[in-house]
Formats: structure tokens, C-alpha cells, sequence
């Protein structure tokens, strides 16, 4: 595993930990069937109508791995550019995809 891999990975760790710690067990759930089913932008969308902030700030690290910039707070704009590069989009949701099942591990993990 090369040392870029391994940090990574960690990243992806860390961003499901934040996740759990500050949103809803059944959130997390919706999200991420949001995700799987209807892509990033419609998670985007659906965590924007939500106000929960916590979605979308515990994401900016995953963002650093993608070609597509954020600018200070531009999420809806990140989002939408994003769909440019196909590459992209695609790591990006697998990426999430991951952190997101990451966080309902924790958030499972909490109610025992």
C-alpha cells in the first residue's frame, strides 16, 4: 500500500468519525441511500434541504483529492463542477460512499 493510499485512507476514516459524532444514525442512513441511488449532486441537494452542515463541512479534506477545486464554502458550485470529470465524480462518490458507511459503523457502534 503506498503511503498516499494509507493517507487516504485515513482521511476517509477520520471524515466518517466527524460524520458520526454529529449527525443522526438515520441521517447518515438517508445520505448515503441518497448517494448510492441518485449520485453526489443529489446528495448534495438532499443534505443542503436538510440545513445539516455536518454532511457537507466533514467533506472538504475528501475534496483535496479531486481536480476540482472548493472554493471557501462554494459547495453548490464544487458539486456542479465536479460532474465535468468524470474521473473525478466517480472517485469522489466512492470516496463518500465510503466515509458514509464508515460513519454508520461508528454511529451503530455508539447505541451498543
Amino acid at each position: 500500500m503506498t503511503n498516499s493510499k494509507q493517507q487516504l485512507e485515513s482521511v476517509i476514516c477520520d471524515v466518517g468519525s466527524i460524520i458520526a459524532g454529529k449527525a443522526d444514525k438515520n441521517d447518515i442512513e438517508k445520505a448515503l441511500g441518497v448517494l448510492c441511488n441518485d449520485g453526489v449532486y443529489a446528495y448534495y441537494v438532499f443534505v443542503d434541504s436538510k440545513d445539516q452542515n455536518i454532511f457537507l463541512s466533514g467533506i472538504e479534506e475528501l475534496t483535496l483529492y479531486t481536480h476540482t477545486e472548493l472554493e471557501r464554502n462554494k459547495y453548490q458550485q464544487y458539486f456542479k463542477n465536479l460532474s465535468r470529470d468524470i474521473n473525478d465524480l466517480l472517485f469522489f462518490k466512492e470516496m463518500l460512499e465510503q466515509a458514509l458507511t464508515y460513519a454508520r459503523y461508528h454511529a451503530k457502534a455508539s447505541d451498543n
